[in-house]
């Protein structure tokens, strides 16, 4: 067994050379960070226990959950929880994660500094908004329209269209009280505030290239009369892409068609917005939901309405700042 232990860890040294090293140096500073974590929590709250998934007893029994790692694990716990509950982020690896959806101090990433104050009551709280998908298959197997709603909900985005990424997603889209429209994209987003800082962010913010393209074709066309520094390039760069972020609390979601298809035959006209209620038909090969991530993946097959909503008692609380 040793002798094939060794001779496994050779071929992935060989195939990874300092990715292994890498990934074992990430793994001990998880679960250092982890032993603090529970430490703490154990100094400051009482009956604390640690868990890798989560049953029906924690699911109904606890007062709190707390997150160790990032915003992945962040979202998969905050999927299984009823609306209401209490969910606190803490990051373990703040050098190679952001964090956006984990407790955060504005000045220190020191974890027993972060749980004292999250402890002592000083932090910020908020109801993060989430979203709640219906399922409406009007030609069912047994002649009748089923309705079903999926069980867990959407914390960050959603994705509607073909599981190809290189077919075109053909959905029909009944967005508030907007005419119904057909489209041809590369699929649809739908995201919440937390998410606008996720994918909903980097499907439309800039880069420096396109920045400057944009700002030198504003120039070419008399409309700047004078050349940006390259800092001021980015200070409009930075200023637009944050445009595009929103409040984690806010009701309404917002909806983006992924590289729309434009010409003579589909015009797509309501591509980005914000609505209350979002419905959408299938008109898909292979169509799928995928929400926040691929670890809660469901068929959309031709024919299958889906409907989004956001409601006060789905959303859960949760930190955002300590300080």
């Amino acid at each position: 067994t040793d002798k094939i232990q060794h001779n496994i860890s050779s071929g992935i040294n060989a195939e990874y050379g300092d990715d292994l090293h890498a990934i074992k140096t990430r793994h001990d500073v998880h679960e250092a960070n982890l032993a603090i974590i529970l430490k703490e929590l154990g100094n400051h709250f009482e009956d604390v226990e640690l868990v890798d998934k989560l049953s029906r007893k924690h699911l109904k029994g606890a007062d709190l959950f707390v997150s160790a790692g990032g915003d992945g694990t962040f979202l998969n716990v905050a999927s299984q929880l009823e609306g209401g509950r209490m969910l606190i982020g803490l990051n373990t690896d703040p050098e190679r994660s952001v964090g956006h959806l984990c407790a955060r101090s504005r000045t220190t990433t020191n974890l027993k500094y972060i749980i004292k104050q999250i402890a002592r009551g000083d932090c910020h709280f908020i109801r993060r908004s989430r979203i709640r998908v219906k399922l409406l298959n009007p030609c069912s197997s047994i002649g009748e329209s089923t309705e079903v709603e999926i069980p867990k909900f959407a914390l960050n985005d959603v994705y509607v269209g073909e599981t190809s990424p290189t077919r075109l997603s053909y959905l029909e889209l009944k967005i508030d009280d907007l005419p119904l429209e057909k489209q041809k994209s590369s699929g649809f987003l739908i995201s919440t505030g937390s998410g606008s800082t996720a994918w909903g962010y980097h499907v439309n913010a800039l880069d420096s290239y396109r920045t400057e393209q944009f700002l030198r074709t504003l120039g070419d066309a008399g409309l700047i009369n004078r050349k940006l520094s390259s800092m001021e390039v980015i200070q409009i760069m930075n200023k637009f892409n944050d445009s595009f972020t929103f409040d984690p609390e806010e009701r309404r979601m917002k909806y983006i068609t992924r590289e729309a298809l434009q010409n003579c035959v589909f015009r797509a006209v309501n591509t980005q917005g914000f609505a209350n209620s979002i419905t959408v038909r299938s008109l898909c090969w292979n169509g799928k939901i995928v929400m926040d991530g691929i670890q809660r993946k469901f068929n959309f097959d031709d024919g299958v309405l889906a409907n989004f909503t956001t409601s006060d008692c789905d959303s859960i609380c949760s930190i955002t700042f300590v300080d």
